[in-house]
C-alpha cells in the first residue's frame, strides 16, 4: 500500500517535463517556421537601387536634356572639345568584330567638326602598344552568377546587359555599366577617322566620366519663393573681373531620396554658405523648355590657388596630416579649409602647368538619418587622381582641375569605377558626395612620370572591377577594396618605372628611387610583397588572352600583408606623410557636407581601426605603428650605441654610490636562459608597450622638438613612478629596492634612453631590447636579484 505513494509525487514531475519539451519545440517552430519558409521561397526580384529611385525623376535621364537646344555661348563653355554620351551596342553587333568598342552619341565637338555633334558614332581605341596591353589584359566574357545575384538583392547596381557577353573590354564595360544609356564622358587625344564611309572616333586615352555638356560661372543672387529649384543668378564678366554680367533664371534640380531616404543633393543654404561667396560652376544643359538645369556643382572656391593657411615645415605639416586634418573643429557641417603644406627647404608656389597626384579620401554619414556603423570604425574610401594646374577660361585665373581614379566596388548609386572628374564624381546632383560626406583631397606636386604610369595602373583596375574580372560584380574584403587595389596600382607603378629605369632620364632617378624606397615601406610594411601583386605587375609586360590570368587574393594573410593600407583613413595620412617627408609640395582640400543645411545630417571623419572608442582609438594605431615597425639595421646599430652609452654612466654611477659593487659573477646558463625569456616578457616588453609604444604619439604624428621633449619627460616620470607604486600595490618584496633613490636614477637614465631609441626608430623593438639586456646583465650578474630579494 506504501509503493503507489512515490509514483503519484512523480507524475506530475514528468507532466512537467513533457509541457516543457513541448513548450520548447513550440516556440522553436515559431522561431524557424518563417526562416525555413523564406529559405525555400522563390527569391523575389531585388529591391529598386538608388540609382532606380534616381531614374524615375525625368531631370536625371539624357531625353530631358535635347541636343538641339543650346545655352548662350557668351555665358556658357562647351565641357570638353569632345563630348558625348556612351551606347552599348547590341551583343550581336559586338560578335562580328573583334575589336573593343562602343558607340558615341556626340553633345560637344572642336571646331571643324560641328557636323558631328547629334550623331551616333563609333568609338574606338587608337593602335598603341599601352593601349592594346590594357585591352587585351582585360577582355573576358561576362557571366553573371550566384555572387552578383547576391549584390543585386542587396540593392547594389549590376551590370546585368553584359550578361553572357564574350571578351567585353574596357570601353563595353563602362558603356554597360548601368541598366541605361546615360553615362556621359570627356574624350582625350581624339583622332576622326572615316570607316566604311562613315566617321568614327579612335582614342589615346581612357574616357573619362563628366557630367554636364555645358558649364557656366555664375554668382547665386536669390531662390524663387513659388519653386525653390529655381534661382536667379549673375554670370561672372571677364572683361570687369567680377560677377557683372547677364542675369538668368537656372534650375537646381532637389534629388529624390535614396534607398536610405536621403537626399544626395538639395539646394537649401547655397545662397547662405560662405562656400558660394566666390561663385559657382554650374555643369548641366538646357532642359526641353530652355532653362538651364544644373547637373553638377563645383565651388569656384575649392579649385582656386589660394589657401586659408600655410604651414611652413615637415614637423608642423606632418602633424597637420595626422592631428588637425581631420580633427572635430576641421569636420564641421558646411566647413571648407584650404591648407598648403610646405616642407622643409626651398619651394616654389602653384603656378599653371604643375601637375600633382591626388590622394582622395571620404568619411562616414552621421547624424539622424545617417548610415549605420560597425564595429566603432568609420571606414570611409580611397582613391588616387591627379590634378593640374590650368588657365580658367571663364576668369583667365589659374585654378586646380581636378580628376579620379576611382576604382570603386558595385553600389546602390551607380558610381561606376573609372577615371572621373569632379563633375562626375564629387560635384554630381545625382550621386556625388559634395552634399553628403566630409572630403579630403590632397594634392601631391610629385613626379610626372609617377603619374603618368599610375593612371595606366590603375585604369587596368578599374576596368576589372567593372567587369569583376567576368563576374559582373566587385565586392569589398580585408584583402580587396578601394585602399587595397588603389596601393597595388601604386605598387605595380613603382615596379613598372623600376623595370624601365635604364630608359629613363638620369637626372629622374635618385628622387624617383627615394621615393619608391619609402613608398615601398608603405606598401609592404613586412617587406613582403603579397603573391597576387607581384602576379599582377608581370602580366603587365606580357599581355594575355583574358583576365582569369589576373589574381584578386581574398585571403586575411594577403591583407595582413598590405595591413598599413587596409584601411582609407590609415592610407590618406600616411602616404601624404610619405611625399611630404620626400619634400613634395602638398595642399589639403576639405569640405564637409556642403551647403550644410541638413540638420539630419552630420560628417564623421574617416577612422583608424576603432577609431571611435575614445582611448583605443588613439592607442591602437600607435601600438600598430610600434610593432609592426621592422627592427632594421639602423634600428639595431641606434640601440647597441644608446646600450653602450647607458652601461657607462650606470656603471659609474653604481660604483661611486655602491648601488653596483664591485663582485665576481656566478653565472648559471640554464637559470640566465630562463630568466631571460621570463623577463623580455616583463617587465621589457610590458614597460616598453606602456610608457613608450601607448602613451608617446608616434613619431609618424608629426611632433615638434619641443613636444617630443615634454612627451618624453611625461613619460620616463611615470616610468619610474611605477616602481615605488608597484612596491606598495602588487609586489611587496620590492619596495625597499623601488624606494632607493640610487636605483630610481638609475632608471630614470633608462628611460630617457629608451624614448631617444623609440623616438628615433619609430619601432618599440629597440627600446625592448635595451630595456631588456639592461636588466637581465643587472640582475643576473651584477647582483640586482641580491637587492631585490632584500
Amino acid at each position: 500500500m506504501l509503493l503507489p505513494q512515490p509514483r503519484l509525487r512523480w507524475l506530475p514531475r514528468r507532466r512537467r517535463r513533457w509541457s516543457a519539451l513541448l513548450l520548447a519545440i513550440g516556440a522553436m517552430a515559431l522561431l524557424f517556421l518563417p526562416l525555413a519558409r523564406a529559405a525555400l521561397a522563390q527569391p523575389g526580384p531585388p529591391p529598386p537601387t538608388s540609382y532606380d529611385l534616381a531614374w524615375r525623376a525625368p531631370f536625371n535621364r539624357p531625353a530631358h536634356y535635347p541636343l538641339e537646344r543650346r545655352p548662350d555661348p557668351a555665358l556658357y563653355r562647351p565641357h570638353s572639345d569632345w563630348f558625348g554620351r556612351l551606347i552599348l551596342p547590341p551583343a550581336a553587333t559586338m560578335a562580328q568584330g573583334g575589336e573593343d568598342w562602343v558607340w558615341l552619341e556626340v553633345e560637344q565637338a572642336p571646331a571643324g567638326h560641328d557636323d558631328l555633334i547629334g550623331r551616333r558614332l563609333r568609338l574606338g581605341w587608337l593602335d598603341d602598344p599601352k593601349l592594346r596591353a590594357l585591352v587585351s589584359n582585360v577582355r573576358t566574357p561576362v557571366r553573371l552568377g550566384a555572387e552578383a545575384r547576391l549584390a543585386a538583392q542587396q540593392g547594389n547596381v549590376v551590370p546585368t546587359r553584359l550578361n553572357g557577353r564574350a571578351e567585353v573590354g574596357p570601353l563595353q564595360s563602362l558603356a554597360g555599366a548601368h541598366p541605361h544609356d546615360d553615362i556621359t564622358v570627356a574624350l582625350e587625344a581624339v583622332r576622326v577617322e572615316q570607316r566604311n564611309g562613315e566617321p568614327m572616333l579612335r582614342i589615346g586615352r581612357p574616357p573619362l566620366q563628366s557630367t554636364g555638356r555645358w558649364v557656366g560661372l555664375v554668382q547665386l543672387l536669390s531662390r524663387d519663393p513659388a519653386d525653390p529649384e529655381r534661382f536667379r543668378v549673375q554670370h561672372y564678366d571677364r572683361h570687369r573681373g567680377s560677377f557683372s554680367g547677364a542675369i538668368e533664371t537656372v534650375r537646381l534640380p532637389v534629388q529624390p531620396p535614396d534607398r536610405h531616404g536621403r537626399r544626395f543633393f538639395d539646394p537649401a543654404g547655397l545662397l547662405e554658405t560662405p562656400t558660394g561667396a566666390e561663385g559657382w560652376y554650374l555643369y548641366g544643359a538646357p532642359d526641353g523648355a530652355g532653362t538651364f538645369t544644373a547637373q553638377a556643382l563645383e565651388p569656384r572656391l575649392l579649385t582656386s590657388l589660394a589657401n586659408d593657411r600655410l604651414l611652413q615645415g615637415t614637423t608642423a605639416g606632418l602633424n597637420h596630416i595626422s592631428r588637425v586634418n581631420w580633427s572635430d573643429d576641421q569636420t564641421r557641417r558646411g566647413r571648407v579649409n584650404r591648407v598648403d603644406l610646405v616642407p622643409d627647404g626651398a619651394h616654389t608656389p602653384w603656378q599653371p602647368g604643375d601637375r600633382s597626384l591626388v590622394i582622395h579620401s571620404f568619411g562616414g554619414i552621421g547624424g539622424p538619418d545617417g548610415e549605420a556603423i560597425s564595429g566603432f570604425t568609420v571606414t570611409g574610401h580611397f582613391a588616387f587622381g591627379a590634378a593640374r594646374v590650368v588657365v580658367d577660361p571663364f576668369t583667365g585665373q589659374p585654378r586646380f582641375d581636378l580628376r579620379y581614379h576611382q576604382i570603386y566596388a558595385n553600389n546602390p548609386n551607380g558610381i561606376v569605377s573609372g577615371s572621373q572628374d569632379w563633375s562626375a564624381y564629387t560635384g554630381n546632383l545625382q550621386r556625388g558626395w559634395l552634399g553628403t560626406r566630409p572630403i579630403s583631397d590632397v594634392l601631391v606636386r610629385t613626379e610626372p612620370l609617377l603619374l603618368e604610369e599610375l593612371a595606366i595602373q590603375a585604369e587596368v583596375l578599374m576596368a576589372r572591377y567593372r567587369s569583376g574580372d567576368g563576374s559582373g560584380v566587385s565586392l569589398v574584403s580585408p584583402a580587396i577594396s578601394c585602399v587595397q587595389d588603389s596601393s597595388q596600382a601604386l605598387w605595380i607603378t613603382i615596379d613598372q618605372l623600376r623595370r624601365r629605369r635604364r630608359a629613363l632620364d638620369g637626372s629622374e632617378l635618385p628622387r624617383l628611387a627615394s621615393l619608391a624606397q619609402a613608398l615601398d615601406a608603405l606598401l609592404t610594411p613586412f617587406g613582403m610583397v603579397r603573391d597576387d601583386w607581384r602576379h599582377n605587375a608581370s602580366l603587365m609586360n606580357n599581355p594575355g588572352d583574358g583576365p582569369d590570368r589576373f589574381q584578386a587574393s581574398r585571403s586575411l594573410r594577403d591583407g595582413l600583408l598590405s595591413w598599413r593600407s587596409m584601411l582609407p583613413r590609415r592610407a590618406h595620412d600616411e602616404m601624404a606623410g610619405v611625399f611630404l617627408r620626400h619634400g613634395d609640395r602638398l595642399r589639403l582640400v576639405r569640405t564637409n557636407q556642403l551647403p550644410g543645411a541638413d540638420q539630419r545630417l552630420a560628417p564623421l571623419a574617416p577612422t583608424q581601426l576603432l577609431g571611435q572608442l575614445p582611448v583605443v582609438g588613439v592607442i591602437q594605431p600607435r601600438l600598430m605603428d610600434a610593432f609592426f615597425a621592422p627592427l632594421t639595421g639602423r634600428g639595431l646599430a641606434l640601440a647597441a650605441v644608446l646600450l653602450g652609452a647607458y652601461a657607462a654612466v650606470a656603471l659609474a654611477l653604481g660604483r661611486a654610490t655602491g648601488f653596483l659593487p664591485v663582485q665576481r659573477p656566478r653565472v648559471r646558463p640554464l637559470v640566465l636562459v630562463r630568466q631571460a625569456l621570463v623577463l623580455l616578457l616583463t617587465p621589457a616588453l610590458v614597460e616598453e608597450t606602456l610608457f613608450r609604444a601607448a602613451l608617446l604619439p608616434h613619431p609618424l604624428e608629426g611632433l615638434s622638438g619641443w613636444d617630443s621633449v615634454a612627451w618624453g619627460t611625461l613619460s620616463v616620470g611615470l616610468f619610474v613612478a611605477w616602481h615605488p607604486l608597484a612596491g606598495r600595490l602588487w609586489y611587496p618584496q620590492g619596495r625597499r629596492l623601488f624606494d632607493d633613490g640610487r636605483f630610481l636614477l638609475l632608471a630614470s637614465l633608462l628611460g630617457v634612453v629608451c624614448v631617444i631609441a623609440y623616438l628615433a626608430t619609430g619601432s618599440v623593438w629597440p627600446p625592448v631590447l635595451i630595456h631588456w639586456l639592461v636588466v637581465l646583465i643587472w640582475l643576473e650578474l651584477l647582483g640586482g636579484r641580491w637587492r631585490l630579494q632584500g
